[in-house]
């Protein structure tokens, strides 16, 4: 994805890997026309996932959106995903950043393909990956997820926990001037998505809100991995209708490249177009 910017606001995509599923294990009844169409699955069968985090600049802060799924694939490698992953160190120092220099980790929500670099193993010890960050999540999301036994929470947030560095926040907080965590349940009980504006322009970082996107072009897609599948609909039709009423970009954790687009009209019917596209 190109380097963003929105007045002095710098938003920069960093991949921590590519995973790749059965596309109507994804999106059952997706046609894969759309599929080839829009990019990331050209064979029309299998649906390859991008497994982005994001960097954002603002008034002199880092913040980063997700972590990746982490060094391995884990638990997603037991239902059934492959590919190469736990490229966000590379990815990192690539783009010019020191993890010591990150201010502030940022969750969509706490699906362990958005966690999995919040701590490092060091000599047997779990450690924060960024040491000197707040971890940012909402207080539903956290509220749902801190009552269960998964074990990448118990690894990597409970041990962020312990060290006093996760913060639990209402919607709307905003962790740097123009970025702004907005309510996007359904997915997840408490997903959020970051808004970015600046100038009169912005974009918003939809996480798993919609993982393709074909999903807001056509609402009956649904993954079997929302939380709450009709709530999650609604969700995704107010973005789409957001992102049209204020002119807003779309980057999404795992759209295909060039990763970040926006919605518009043709013949009545919404339609995605990608970032330089004509």
């Amino acid at each position: 994805m190109q380097r963003l910017t929105f007045g002095s606001i710098t938003v920069d995509a960093v991949s921590d890997g590519v995973l790749s599923c059965a596309l109507t294990g994804m999106l059952p009844g997706a046609d894969p026309a759309d599929f080839r169409r829009l990019g990331g699955c050209d064979d029309g069968e299998t649906l390859l996932l991008p497994m982005l985090t994001f960097v954002i600049g603002s008034v002199g802060k880092t913040i980063l959106v997700d972590t990746g799924i982490g060094p391995t694939i884990g638990s997603l490698g037991r239902a059934g995903y492959g590919g190469t992953v736990g490229l966000l160190p590379q990815g990192l120092a690539r783009t010019g950043i020191d993890p010591a220099t990150v201010d502030a980790v940022v969750f969509t929500h706490l699906h362990a393909d958005h966690i999995g670099w919040n701590v490092t193993d060091r000599d047997g010890e779990l450690v924060p990956t960024f040491p000197n960050a707040e971890y940012i999540v909402s207080k539903s999301e956290w509220a749902f997820w801190s009552a269960t036994e998964s074990r990448d929470i118990a690894r990597c947030v409970r041990s962020i926990e312990e060290r006093g560095q996760l913060r639990s926040v209402e919607d709307g907080f905003e962790p740097a001037p123009g970025v702004q965590m907005i309510a996007t349940p359904g997915h997840t009980p408490g997903h959020a998505s970051i808004l970015v504006t600046a100038d009169g322009s912005g974009c918003v970082i939809v996480g798993d809100a919609a993982h393709h996107p074909a999903e807001f072009e056509d609402p009956t897609l649904q993954p079997p991995y929302d939380s709450d599948p009709a709530m999650a609909r609604e969700t995704r039709l107010g973005l789409a209708e957001r992102v049209e009423a204020e002119g807003l970009l779309v980057a999404g954790g795992h759209f295909p490249a060039p990763h970040v687009g926006t919605l518009v009209r043709v013949e009545g019917k919404r339609r995605w177009r990608w970032l330089g596209a004509g």
